[in-house]
């Protein structure tokens, strides 16, 4: 990670964001399968913010509905899809089909080894790129043969994998990926759209007054949002004269039992604000000045790169690809630990230390204003793209 810092402080002498020149890219046809584009989510929003449907070459296959389905309708749509599916790869003659499923409690699993069973049967190329990962699911399938003989004969032949952190790589090597297989390491994408408000002046010029800090993601136990509350009422009684706020941002299975913890233990200056998009959105990232995500299982969420790209350090459990985007005193603090004292002691290093604030915080925004804004994102990806036309996979 000293690398990261080095580059990170070359970055910090530019002032201006950074120029993406328009190029012609020669493109394979593709099929990219993605979730219904109406649902708010991760994998939706990465699709919806590079679009790359805009390009002639590149189709999206939704493969889920944005509403609540009965089982036999499921079951229905399920092979629907995949009659459709088999129907298009024949005739509108696509070359490479990438999935994008998650090691989750097996839906994502089975519905999409038959995608790619299809286009492997059809003699099509595949790109599969994990969006997320349930570790106990990937024990699930070491310890089945039957899981695992389908696993090596889906997911383990494809062309070539994208994911979001090494890690991925050594999980995926583990359940029978060749060693010899192509793997490009990449990142989701922040929203950009605020940046002509943001200055990093005026959000440290802020930090004096109160500081903000930001848990920003889907509400549910897994998300370590327990170990956020907790850790911030730690730090309350640390430095009780110190005006601080920790804002609680989005919606979940969990966003009722959240208030009620707060209200039991009494907690102030914790405001919940439940799920913010356009001016909310806006609002709580030009304003908050430190990210806190304990999550208990990650890929790379997008909050963290948006947190950096508007001048937050970052405090967040080490796992997943975030250990590979934030590192120990460069620009933010990770720990493997579920003990909110742990991320109560990085976050009074913050409150002890101002400076140290500023620094990280800069770092983050030109790390991620040179890596991950939609543009540069959309233009890694088409060159990656690209590789098919040359033949390189």
């Amino acid at each position: 990670m000293d690398g990261l810092k080095t580059i990170a402080d070359s970055l910090n002498r530019m002032s201006a964001r950074p120029v993406v020149k328009t190029k012609t890219y020669t493109l394979p046809k593709m099929m990219v399968l993605v979730p219904s584009l109406a649902v708010a989510g991760g994998v939706s929003n990465y699709y919806n913010t590079l679009g790359f449907n805009n390009d002639k070459r590149i189709t999206y296959f939704e493969i889920s509905k944005s509403k609540q389905e009965s089982m036999p309708a499921m079951l229905f749509r399920l092979l629907t899809n995949y009659g459709r599916f088999f129907y298009n790869l024949l005739k509108y003659k696509y070359e490479v089909v990438m999935v994008n499923p998650s090691l989750d409690q097996g839906k994502s699993f089975h519905r999409d080894l038959v995608f790619i069973g299809i286009a492997r049967l059809l003699n099509r190329k595949t790109i599969v790129f994990f969006r997320g990962w349930f570790e106990p699911y990937e024990d699930v399938i070491k310890r089945s043969a039957f899981k695992s003989f389908l696993f090596r004969n889906t997911y383990a032949k494809a062309d070539r994998y994208f994911v979001l952190g090494n890690i991925f790589k050594k999980k995926l090597l583990s359940l029978g990926v060749p060693t010899k297989s192509n793997f490009t390491l990449e990142t989701t994408v922040a929203d950009s759209r605020f940046l002509q408000e943001f200055t990093l002046s005026g959000k440290h010029a802020s930090y004096d007054d109160e500081v903000q800090f930001l848990f920003l993601g889907r509400i549910e136990r897994e998300k370590g949002i327990f170990i956020a509350i907790d850790a911030f009422k730690i730090l309350q009684t640390r430095f009780p004269a110190q005006h601080m706020r920790l804002s609680i941002a989005g919606d979940g299975p969990g966003l009722t039992e959240v208030k009620q913890y707060i209200e039991q233990l009494s907690i102030r200056n914790i405001v919940v604000l439940g799920h913010v998009s356009a001016d909310k959105k806006k609002k709580v990232l030009l304003e908050s000045h430190i990210m806190l995500l304990p999550s208990y299982t990650e890929g790379l969420p997008n909050c963290i790169l948006e947190g950096m790209l508007y001048g937050m350090p970052i405090i967040a459990r080490a796992t997943g690809g975030i250990p590979d985007v934030i590192a120990n005193d460069v620009n933010g603090f990770i720990s493997e630990s579920f003990d909110p004292g742990v991320f109560a002691d990085y976050m009074a290093r913050f409150i002890a230390n101002a400076s140290l604030y500023r620094e990280m915080g800069e770092r983050n925004h030109f790390i991620a204003l040179n890596r991950f804004t939609p543009e540069i994102v959309k233009d890694r990806m088409l060159t990656h793209f690209q590789d098919y036309s040359k033949h390189t996979i």
